[in-house]
């Protein structure tokens, strides 16, 4: 049974540190963690050290790397795109493997003994573990009267986050989190997202430098053949952008914190602001309060000027108002 359950091996798994790289991204797994609150912490790290040392996140990590290639401007497109490939990769034999664990403890004795059921009769049969797994698989499916084998694959979320603080924290560098909600097991995997910084050719970096001014390749009068790669280098520095957004917007939260506090001295609002104080990982795409701080930024250009006065915004705060201004505008859209 252990060699259908891809993925699974006794301290044969990638452990914290494991990366993988394209010509434009690097990932890396930096580790587990596990949000089963009514369980003790004693076993939350138990499962934390298992899925660290005895599972192999590497097809995770380049599923990751597939939907990154694809990646333009919005972050919800590569979070919803990679959570489907997930979902469908939970559901085929590479997959069965993890999804095996997150089931609860009585499926997976009854998925057991389906596999030694059909190991029995087809002992003269050299069964692939592909076959194997489609076969248990119609034989649940058959045994549950037409119940399908889909319903199992627990629900799995995305985020991509802004890392803006610590020691992981760059420009470049954004940390991703796959949490997969299953009935037994509700698991975090973390991973680091490095974009590359291209500069091989005099036309990379002459495009760097256009990137950073302009919102669309096709306003620019230049051959079609330079047009893709500006295209890219824009999108290069919408995602360096994002994070120094991500640090005004921290800042200007710790700020809009500090006064509520001095107003209210209510103790709930001094927890929800020593909550943000540390807090590492910042989503820039949150609620009326992150409105208010982008429509603040927008309309106050002084916000804007203090900042990048303070190194917040540092070269890139022209770029960061256009993303400020862009957000705005759908978010009263």
């Amino acid at each position: 049974m252990r060699r259908l359950l891809s993925g699974l091996g006794f301290n044969q798994g990638t452990k914290p540190g494991f990366q993988k790289t394209t010509e434009k991204f690097g990932v890396c797994f930096e580790g587990i963690e596990c949000e089963n609150a009514e369980h003790a912490e004693n076993w939350a790290n138990n499962v934390k050290i298992k899925f660290e040392t005895c599972y192999n996140w590497s097809q995770i990590i380049e599923l990751t790397l597939g939907s990154l290639e694809s990646f333009y401007d919005d972050a919800s497109d590569f979070e919803d795109d990679l959570q489907d490939e997930i979902k469908d990769w939970l559901a085929s034999v590479d997959g069965w493997g993890l999804l095996f664990t997150l089931l609860p403890f009585e499926l997976q004795q009854y998925f057991l003994l389906m596999y030694y059921h059909i190991n029995m009769n087809h002992q003269e049969d050299n069964i692939s573990n592909e076959d194997m797994f489609y076969r248990i698989k119609a034989m649940y499916e058959s045994e549950t009267q037409g119940l399908p084998f889909s319903d199992l694959i627990p629900r799995v979320e995305v985020k991509l986050l802004q890392i803006i603080r610590g020691p992981k924290e760059h420009e470049r560098r954004k940390m991703l989190l796959i949490k997969f909600n299953g009935s037994n097991i509700k698991l975090i995997a973390k991973f680091s997202v490095d974009k590359k910084r291209l500069r091989r050719t005099l036309a990379e970096i002459a495009a760097e430098v256009v990137g950073q001014i302009v919102e669309d390749s096709e306003d620019l009068e230049i051959p079609e053949t330079l047009k893709e790669i500006v295209s890219d280098k824009i999108v290069d520095a919408d995602w360096v952008a994002d994070y120094w957004l991500a640090k005004f917007l921290k800042s200007r939260l710790l700020k809009s914190r500090r006064l509520n506090e001095e107003k209210s001295k209510r103790m709930n609002s001094s927890e929800n602001y020593e909550k943000l104080d540390d807090c590492d990982l910042l989503d820039d795409r949150m609620d009326d309060t992150i409105e208010e701080c982008l429509v603040n930024a927008v309309n106050d250009d002084d916000n804007v000027k203090e900042a990048a006065s303070s190194g917040v915004l540092a070269t890139c705060n022209a770029r960061v108002l256009n993303r400020v201004k862009r957000m705005v505008s759908r978010l009263r859209s």
